[in-house]
């Protein structure tokens, strides 16, 4: 009821050429920062449009934050593509347009996994470079799979205390999901507020 009331093209909370995300933030004991995530509720298989547009909220929420240079890891099983994964051809334009300014002050990188998005040991471990220096504050996920699947497996495996929000609307919607203890509706609700 609440996503149709969202979406309704007369009165609904969607402007018209925005795109509808869910953004979530985790306050994790093993990571010395927030750490921004998308998509693990709306967007299935996102478009290079819509990546784009994910990374220009989360760029924006984290500078709304104080995050003045935020560090947005574009994420993949491994450092490179291949013909069964054609969507992360996308990320290298994605890179060029983050380099032009496009996103305001951040850094982006990828294809990138999470381990060595979020550890300096690991990329060093596997000899990679990345600007990233395993420090990222934003993990871009590929598809709602994998965002689902890291967002329970965190906040189950790893005690992580999160928030969600949905993003792309005149104002912020909290919309907790079904397993959400009262800590975690309640952090998205001062979530929403705080990126305002």
């Amino acid at each position: 009821i609440l996503l149709r009331a969202i979406l309704n093209k007369v009165s609904g909370l969607l402007p018209e050429g925005r795109v509808l995300t869910h953004i979530s933030v985790a306050e994790i004991p093993t990571y010395p920062k927030l750490l921004f995530f998308t998509d693990v509720a709306v967007i299935p298989y996102p478009t290079q449009k819509q990546r784009i547009e994910q990374i220009r909220y989360t760029a924006n929420i984290c500078h709304q934050l104080g995050i003045l240079e935020p560090r947005i890891a574009l994420i993949h099983c491994a450092e490179h593509g291949g013909r069964q994964f054609p969507f992360v051809d996308g990320y290298q334009d994605i890179k060029h347009m983050s380099d032009a300014g496009v996103f305001g002050r951040c850094i982006v990188d990828g294809p990138i996994d999470v381990k060595s998005a979020c550890s300096l040991q690991a990329l060093k471990a596997k000899g990679i470079s990345s600007s990233l220096h395993g420090e990222s504050d934003v993990l871009v996920m590929p598809d709602i799979e994998a965002g689902n699947a890291f967002y329970k497996a965190m906040t189950l495996f790893a005690q992580a205390r999160t928030a969600g929000i949905l993003w792309g609307t005149q104002c912020p919607v909290v919309v907790p999901s079904r397993g959400d203890n009262a800590e975690a509706k309640f952090n998205s609700i001062l979530f929403a507020l705080a990126s305002l």
